[in-house]
């Protein structure tokens, strides 16, 4: 977050630069000035005292704000607000932070000032962040991303994508932050690793992480049955307990009940001496001796029901013990299943290790191949024509060179000989490294043929040009023999009559005039090895002033999209030629850059190498 807070700060300073000047000294100026200097000297006063009094530093930015409202100075209030929400900043006061910055945004939007409106919105965004509201902070900084990369502000922009990457990964959202850290590689032009040695990687990682929270969640579960069979546990043992105080009551009753008896007992035998003692009253006697007999039999089945109750008690107190057992151990089996997933787990964590190593590890050798092709590519770059000799050749011209990698299998060549300019437009075999050593080979061969040979015709330099690579390549015919070589449109023009040449392999050759478009078919045969190999075909056309003629590769043709993800072909490229030609030149490129990335879409991806040369007469 520090690294955050000192670019946050970096950004806030950067818009003005005054004197550093004595605090003493610029307080005693203030008394004395007014309208602007007024202002300069409490912009300087809030700037000393960011750091030795913020509260100090809010007081004079505010005074710095009244001060350009008087002047009526928009560029004045922006940047005041900005250095009054570095102050609040500075004192963790976010909230008028935001409002000052919300304010500077407005003025920089009214002022058209599109760099510094950048700035802001990733100030806007660092806020949000230091604030704890992510949510607010990522949409920040995704809309700083857009506009940073429409301004190409290269800067900001990789600012940006380190931030939202390192939200998506505190907040564990792994498939964003990969899916923006391949982004924000193939912003730099660095992303050069395997697409499947990145799948690869991602599929291990995201195997690990979803194995870890599936032991993590079914040892919670586990935990959650173990506690559950502890309180079952626990509610059974109290039940048990309450059942042993109800068997104790009945047996205490039980006492009573035959104690009670042997009292009836007693009586029965005093009323029995009643009854011997007292004859006359032996009817009254055996009647009440017969309900005593009555109450007796009532009190005896009460008693067998008691302990058959008393036996059902016991029965259940055995089943509850059972029970008890049963849960003892399924206890045990959980705990064994328990010390089994967390055996487990750390086998997991093992392999995680050795996953990151083996990531580190690749992410070295990626860097040591991405040096290796940008070093490439450097030098690919200087063997193309500049831009400053294609000017001075042509009277206007256009290069459309986009490749699918860091290097290309696709060139451009041209070269002035006394009054003939020989250009040409080739795709070679392949794309990629591979390609860009067969476009060298054939860059250099086009400068030895025209430098040392005397030509007259296109066709014959084509002939020399394919008999250089099959001496180079070694192909003789043989079978089972690489077969690598070009496509290519070659064209010699004659400056003082007018008269174009052109011969081609493969790749024809586009001539719009009076806004009609003419194709001058090429030869199919490569400039290689071949079956039916002949001499390549002679084409002279007359031009004229403000004709326009195109030479290209095949990846523009080839190229999948659409709405029904199919090939441009021909046909579409042959419109947008008409469509652009009347153009300027530079407009071209871009209008067909944006064509091609229009076409693809964010489905497709870049399949081969792409180039297109123009030339007006």
């Amino acid at each position: 977050m520090r690294i955050f807070a000192n670019f946050f700060i970096l950004f806030c300073l950067i818009i003005h630069v005054h004197a550093q000047q004595n605090i003493s000294d610029l307080e005693n100026k203030l008394k004395s000035s007014s309208g602007k200097v007024r202002f300069s000297v409490l912009y300087d006063l809030t700037k000393a005292y960011l750091s030795k009094s913020p509260k100090k530093s809010i007081d004079y930015g505010k005074m710095a704000i009244d001060e350009a409202l008087k002047l009526k100075d928009q560029n004045l209030q922006a940047d005041a607000n900005n250095l009054l929400g570095t102050a609040y900043y500075n004192l963790k006061n976010y909230k008028n932070a935001l409002k000052c910055y919300e304010e500077e945004l407005e003025l920089r939007k009214k002022l058209n000032q599109e760099e510094s409106r950048i700035k802001i919105l990733f100030n806007i965004g660092s806020i949000y962040d230091a604030w704890d509201k992510k949510p607010k902070a990522l949409e920040s900084y995704k809309i700083a991303l857009e506009s940073a990369k429409k301004n190409n502000s290269t800067a900001v922009a990789s600012q940006c994508y380190e931030s939202i990457i390192r939200i998506y990964a505190v907040q564990k959202d792994y498939k964003e932050a990969y899916a923006n850290l391949l982004a924000y590689a193939q912003f730099k032009s660095s992303n050069t690793l395997s697409t499947e040695k990145i799948a690869i990687l991602e599929t291990q990682y995201m195997e690990v992480k979803i194995a870890n929270e599936q032991n993590k969640a079914q040892l919670k579960q586990k935990d959650s049955t173990l506690t559950l069979v502890k309180v079952e546990n626990e509610s059974l043992v109290k039940d048990t307990t309450v059942k042993s105080k109800a068997i104790n009551n009945l047996t205490v009753q039980t006492e009573e009940q035959k104690l009670t008896i042997a009292l009836r007992d007693e009586e029965v035998k005093r009323q029995r001496q009643m009854i011997l003692a007292f004859i006359i009253f032996f009817i009254v006697v055996l009647v009440f001796s017969i309900l005593l007999y009555r109450q007796f039999r009532a009190k005896k089945k009460a008693y067998e029901l008691l302990k058959l109750q008393n036996a059902e008690i016991i029965e259940q107190k055995e089943e509850i013990q059972a029970q008890a057992d049963q849960l003892l151990e399924s206890n045990q089996e959980i705990q064994e299943q328990k010390e089994e997933i967390e055996a487990q787990s750390e086998q997991l964590s093992i392999i995680n290790e050795q996953i990151t190593i083996q990531r580190d590890d690749i992410l070295y050798q990626k860097t040591q191949i991405t040096d290796s092709i940008r070093y490439a590519s450097r030098i690919q770059s200087v063997m193309l024509p500049q831009q400053e000799l294609l000017d001075e050749i042509f009277t206007e011209n256009m290069v459309f060179w986009k490749p699918q990698e860091v290097v290309s299998g696709d060139f451009y060549w041209a070269k002035k000989i006394k009054n003939f300019t020989i250009f040409a437009a080739a795709d070679c075999t392949g794309h990629g490294v591979p390609g860009a050593f067969m476009s060298m080979l054939g860059i250099s061969f086009l400068n030895e043929i025209v430098s040392k040979s005397r030509f007259d015709k296109s066709n014959d330099i084509l002939g020399l040009l394919r008999k250089r690579i099959k001496t180079a390549l070694h192909q003789t015919g043989k079978e089972n023999e690489a077969t690598d070589g070009m496509d290519i449109a070659l064209c010699v023009l004659d400056n003082e009559n007018n008269i174009l040449q052109f011969s081609g392999a493969y790749n024809p050759l586009y001539l719009i005039r009076d806004n009609q478009l003419q194709v001058i078919k090429a030869d199919r045969q490569p400039i290689a090895i071949y079956p039916k190999e002949r001499d390549f075909t002679y084409n002279e056309i007359e031009v004229r002033k403000g004709d326009v003629i195109y030479i290209s590769s095949d990846g523009f043709i080839d190229q999948f999209g659409g709405e029904h993800n199919e090939k441009l072909k021909s046909v579409r490229f042959k419109q947008l030629l008409l469509d652009v030609h009347a153009k300027p030149m530079k407009e071209q490129r871009e209008l067909m850059n944006e064509y091609i990335v229009n076409w693809m879409g964010e489905k497709n991806t870049q399949i081969d190498d792409i180039l297109v040369f123009g030339v007006k007469i």
